[in-house]
């Protein structure tokens, strides 16, 4: 009589030998799915072929950004939003969200960080309010000269143009004080 011993070993080649072009199958399946041709599909160009132009020459990009190279390119900006009402409105909003921290909320430098650290520049004085929209619009999203953070990231671009409004129309210049005669 013979033994199922020798069996076992033929049924275990059997499945090994199963799972084994099982597992061969499987990448030929998942590519017969039709989402997974994209990758063959693809527009592609070879390393010696010229690439189609980005954009047609004399078109403006559609990004919509302002971009400024320096300070120095900053005067020819101006403001594409005008200073009305709701321009000011939210102006004030946003200028009391990141500029009132630091410069306080009429301007003068007087705000909580101003008091613990290094006085801002007061935006009430003659100096910042005779500059070209562009500088301080400059100045927001780069960053002062000195300890002022740039803000480009943080704040849209319009909000940062309704912010330079409200400085230049809502804050404003002090006047020089005069020496009264002591007696």
């Amino acid at each position: 009589m013979r033994s199922n011993v020798s069996k076992r070993p033929n049924i275990t080649a059997k499945l090994a030998l199963g799972a084994f072009l099982a597992a061969l199958a499987l990448p030929g399946a998942a590519n017969a799915m039709p989402w997974s041709w994209d990758m063959f599909t693809q527009p592609s160009y070879k390393a010696q072929e010229d690439l189609p132009p980005a954009r047609p020459e004399g078109v403006v990009p559609a990004s919509g950004h302002t971009y400024v190279k320096d300070r120095a390119d900053s005067a020819r900006l101006k403001s594409p939003v005008e200073p009305t009402s709701a321009s000011l409105e939210r102006g004030e909003a946003m200028y009391k969200r990141y500029c009132a921290p630091c410069h306080g909320d009429t301007g003068k430098g007087e705000g909580l960080v101003g008091q613990k650290y290094v006085a801002p520049t007061d935006l009430t004085t003659e100096y910042v309010q005779k500059k070209p929209d562009g500088d301080i619009y400059y100045t927001i999203t780069s960053g002062g000269l000195a300890i002022m953070p740039s803000y480009g990231d943080s704040v849209a671009e319009a909000d940062r143009w309704h912010i330079v409004n409200y400085i230049k129309n809502n804050l404003v210049p002090r006047a020089a004080t005069p020496v009264s005669a002591s007696k």
